[in-house]
């Protein structure tokens, strides 16, 4: 399951119904070129030019992986807990906190709640959420470049 623009909402729209009682907003997809990461989640808010702010959420994944349906919907909920994490709990998210991992001071998009949040669905669901993934064993997909 190579990660693109049709299968990532779909899958999302899957595990919103499953593990998140559908709470989560549909946010935008895109996919990424990279080996380095299997997926992010990512926000920001809007032009400074612009009259108000608006959210940008996005749930990104990596084609250059042939994932099996399991690892897909792993890396896509572990996304998901990111992104419930950003909504209900702001101050995780604070531009101070953002600060300090920008200076590299402490990694807190794994912190506690995640790692809470995690361990919870994967006890209740039988997911493997975990914080990284071997990649050594995951097929490459045809477009990746070797």
């Amino acid at each position: 399951m190579i990660a693109d623009l049709n299968n990532m909402p779909h899958m999302f729209w899957e595990c919103n119904r499953l593990y998140f009682n559908h709470k989560l907003p549909t946010p935008k997809f895109d996919v990424m070129h990279t080996y380095r990461k299997l997926g992010k989640f990512a926000y920001r808010w809007g032009e400074k030019k612009k009259p108000f702010k608006k959210r940008f959420m996005v749930i990104l994944m990596s084609d250059y992986f042939d994932f099996d349906e399991e690892t897909f919907r792993n890396i896509m909920v572990h996304e998901m807990v990111h992104y419930h994490l950003y909504l209900n709990d702001p101050d995780d998210c604070s531009v101070f906190r953002r600060c300090l991992r920008f200076f590299s001071f402490k990694d807190y998009s794994h912190g506690p709640k995640f790692m809470v949040m995690a361990q919870k669905l994967n006890e209740q669901y039988g997911l493997n959420i975990t914080m990284t993934y071997d990649t050594s064993s995951i097929p490459l997909a045809p477009n990746a470049p070797h």
